[in-house]
């Protein structure tokens, strides 16, 4: 890790994201530094998948200015936009793997490689060896040669991070990344985020309805209710129950332990 003091990665300033004449997000500014990470979080509705997919450049704002990596996105070219892509590994809601091809899991997390290097270049051995270093860190390289239809969702999790990971990104995005699985294999995935961020130290921006999946690694949460940023606090801060009753319209009592934090519902007993 280098000894100089952290860059800023991302700035927004004064966002806003309009849909048929509706507000969808209206962000009056955020930043975050190369080695931070922070959880947004919100309703179903709020604005979250849309935040990530104004910073990859795939929904053109209606108003206010975003810096990347040092790149305005309103000011390049859609060329330069796709390079700057390539720094950002983005983990999605659902699986954006197509079951309709038979490709192997290594196949599929070589994807990865070529979406930096491009789709014309012959991947080369450093390549490989990154190919397989990481499906050795994320435990799935005795999956290599498996087709990717037949492995289960918590192993696809570990794909999709992997596939992330063999870009060398300087600044990760998940959305949801324990969605529909198990404990089980929440608890992995969670283990795996935590593991990655103590080793590589990349900017991390990670979308999430409970508290309970929110890895200690991440300190900082933004809330986010009808497009607008309700809180940006360090996370003892903003899990209140008032905050959590005003995003989420319930009563809920906040536990702590081991840097996690934990929800029991307060349910109104029967007069």
């Amino acid at each position: 890790m280098s000894a100089s003091s952290p860059s800023q990665i991302i700035s927004l300033k004064k966002v806003k994201f309009l849909y048929r004449g509706r507000s969808i997000l209206d962000l009056p500014n955020f930043d975050l530094n190369s080695d931070e990470t922070c959880v947004l979080m919100g309703p179903n509705g709020a604005g979250k998948t849309t935040f990530l997919r104004v910073l990859l450049g795939l929904q053109k704002i209606t108003q206010g200015s975003i810096t990347l990596l040092g790149k305005e996105l309103q000011n390049i070219s859609r060329g330069q936009l796709s390079k700057l892509r390539q720094q950002i590994g983005y983990i999605p809601q659902i699986a954006s793997l197509s079951y309709e091809f038979p490709l192997t899991v290594r196949e599929a997390v070589s994807t990865g490689k070529t979406a930096s290097i491009g789709c014309l270049r012959k991947l080369s051995s450093s390549d490989y060896d990154s190919i397989n270093f990481w499906m050795k860190q994320l435990g799935i390289i005795h999956l290599a040669d498996r087709r990717i239809d037949e492995i289960s969702g918590g192993e696809c999790r570990k794909l999709l991070i992997a596939r992330a990971m063999v870009q060398e990104p300087a600044l990760l995005l998940m959305d949801e990344p324990t969605a529909n699985l198990d404990m089980g294999w929440r608890e992995q995935i969670l283990t795996i985020i935590q593991e990655l961020y103590q080793k590589t130290r990349k900017a991390l921006i990670l979308v999430c309805h409970e508290l309970e999946v929110i890895p200690p690694c991440c300190r900082r949460v933004l809330l986010l209710n009808k497009g607008k940023i309700e809180s940006d606090t360090p996370i003892q801060k903003a899990f209140t129950p008032e905050n959590i009753q005003k995003l989420y319209h319930c009563r809920m009592q906040i536990l702590q332990k081991n840097d996690r934090f934990f929800t029991i519902p307060e349910f109104s007993q029967p007069n």
